[in-house]
């Protein structure tokens, strides 16, 4: 408040109102007087009801309150604020006072009795620009945030005729390392760090952005007959600024970043041009990182065009890719609730890869995959429900990447997957990724309320390792956690591992959400969980991942003979009792929704 604040012209309470009345006549831009009395009170006097009650009826005003004393006029309860209050607080406080005053001027004082003020209108004003700025700026670093660098990426290639436009594309190299080792507070000293350089290495005519976690992006826009752009020089330019080490940040909070520069010449789309910068970014993290790579309009970098080249292409046309599902069982009953989707790729010459093993090209190729993941498994489970009924496992968890997040198609492709086989949304949960930023999650919270309101679940995958932070709980609307399973794995032998499985039940349990273990592979380790009152888990010990055809084999009563068949050897309870998984016939985990 105190960079709104004016001087004030301060008067006494003794003063007459006649001589008040002669000083605002003097000052026609004078709008608000502070008064003063003897004991130090401090009074507001505004021009605009002065000369109501000085006019008077029938214009007896003056002759009626002339000889009276300023003081018996002032409004002696005026609204003084700290100068640094700030200005969303000042004009909640505004909004909040008796209608009668509401709209009287503020005062702002500072140590030592300086008195200033501020009227409502600079207020409201200042409170518009704030809110501007909070829609077109990212809040930690003050640049434009994804949002506003679209518009102007959209605006650029609207009136790019015979001009350049390009786009940079900056993902830094090390920025998990930085959280996971020195904590998220020094990583965000990291991206302000990072966000400086790049503004002093560029244009002012630039447009620097952070879309959102790691990721930066510049916008440049050269006119005809101005010259072209030189895409590696510009985009060497801004990988040497984010590699010379900031002197203010630890040693070991310096990152890298991995560049990618499209340049286009005349008209062009531009979600195209930014997919290609994002492209060939990814190109250079596959050359070693802390790397340069560019291409301009006439070279589409690999990835823009799905043709018969592209290896992930090649595998869904061949149907190469396929689900294996592995049960989550309710503990301690033993009943397997529902199943996790896990992609696989049954490659020709290599055999059945995970997908760390995928040639991933670019955030586009992760997107492909999801919304193929999710087909399949709504699919998959609509056909167990038609044909196994009861016996069907009851919701089917799939894990979606940061790709389908940030873009955005998260909300219609989930909606669209199970619109399409006619599945209830409430069958599906997605199972956010831990690798996923803070800030690109909290962008998503939209999306996601939209999928709980339709019923969709909201499990928060691998909670506390990477970036994972208890923060993300408190801004997500999660419907349940996954406690990561290299603490379930250290846990009997780890305590500060056996520390944080009863922590994160403990809290899943008092924020009441459902909790499920990752990773459980002996008996013991079951045991435990069972102890610390862990809801649900998943395993080896309770059941591999296998193909849909095994599940439906091992879930259809009469291929079985009879109720779908445990695993050959059933993990046992502390108290002597075996737990069994087995598909529920009965909705009873609705808390998992």
């Amino acid at each position: 408040m105190g960079e709104l604040s004016r001087d004030v012209v301060v008067v006494s309470a003794d003063q007459s109102c006649a001589e008040l009345d002669q000083l605002f006549r003097s000052q026609d831009t004078l709008p608000v007087v502070v008064v003063r009395d003897a004991s130090r009170r401090t009074g507001l006097v505004m021009r605009s009801t002065f000369e109501l009650v000085m006019s008077g009826p029938f214009g007896y005003g003056r002759s009626l309150w002339g000889r009276r004393p300023v003081g018996s006029m002032a409004d002696w309860t005026p609204l003084v604020l700290p100068a640094e209050t700030p200005v969303t607080d000042a004009s909640h406080r505004v909004r909040t006072r008796g209608w009668h005053n509401r709209y009287d001027d503020l005062l702002v004082s500072w140590p030592g009795g300086r008195i200033g003020r501020v009227s409502a209108a600079s207020l409201f004003d200042a409170l518009a620009r704030r809110l501007v700025e909070q829609a077109t700026q990212d809040a930690l670093t003050g640049l434009a945030n994804r949002r506003h660098f679209l518009d102007e990426l959209g605006a650029a290639c609207a009136g790019n005729v015979d001009g350049s436009v390009a786009v940079v594309f900056v993902d830094l190299d090390r920025m998990k390392q930085v959280n996971d080792s020195l904590g998220h507070g020094v990583g965000d000293q990291l991206l302000v760090s990072v966000s400086r350089r790049l503004v002093a290495a560029t244009e002012p005519d630039d447009v620097v952005a952070r879309l959102g976690g790691d990721e930066f992006a510049v916008l440049r826009r050269v006119a005809v007959g101005a010259g072209g752009i030189d895409a590696p020089a510009f985009g060497e330019r801004l990988r040497a600024a984010v590699a010379t080490p900031d002197p203010s940040l630890p040693e070991a909070a310096h990152s890298t970043a991995s560049v990618g520069v499209a340049v286009a010449t005349g008209p062009i789309e531009p979600g195209a041009l930014l997919h290609d910068a994002d492209a060939v970014m990814y190109e250079a993290k596959r050359a070693g990182r802390n790397a340069v790579r560019a291409v301009g309009s006439g070279a589409p970098p690999p990835g823009r065009h799905a043709d018969s080249s592209a290896p992930l292409q090649r595998a869904l046309e061949g149907q190469q890719l396929e689900l294996h599902y592995q049960p989550i069982v309710e503990l301690p009953s033993g009943r397997a609730v529902g199943v996790e989707a896990l992609v696989r790729w049954r490659h020709p010459r290599h055999g059945l890869l995970n997908p760390e093993k995928f040639p991933v090209r670019s955030a586009d190729d992760l997107s492909l995959i999801d919304q193929w993941v999710l087909r399949t498994a709504c699919a998959d489970l609509a056909f167990w429900t038609n044909v196994l009924g009861k016996h069907a496992p009851e919701r089917v968890n799939v894990n979606v990447t940061a790709a389908l997040l940030r873009d955005g198609g998260l909300e219609a492709a989930v909606l669209r997957a199970t619109g399409q086989v006619g599945l209830s949304p409430d069958r599906l949960h997605v199972e956010l990724p831990e690798s996923a930023d803070l800030s690109l999650l909290t962008d998503a919270v939209g999306n996601l309320n939209t999928l709980r309101r339709h019923g969709v679940g909201v499990i928060l995958d691998d909670m506390g390792a990477g970036s994972s932070t208890l923060r993300h709980l408190s801004v997500l609307p999660v419907s349940g956690l996954k406690i990561d399973k290299s603490f379930v794995a250290g846990m009997l032998e780890n305590p500060n591992d056996h520390a944080v499985v009863k922590l994160l039940t403990g809290l899943g349990t008092n924020l009441g959400l459902p909790v499920i273990a990752e990773g459980v592979e002996s008996r013991e380790q079951l045991d435990e969980l069972l102890v610390l009152g862990v809801g649900y888990a998943q395993g080896y010990l309770l059941g591999r991942p296998g193909p849909a055809i095994e599940l439906t084999r091992s879930l259809d009563p009469a291929a079985t003979g009879g109720p779908a068949a445990p695993p050959a050897e059933l993990p046992v309870r502390g108290d002597g009792r075996s737990v069994t998984p087995r598909l529920r016939s009965a909705r009873v985990s609705r808390r998992l929704g």
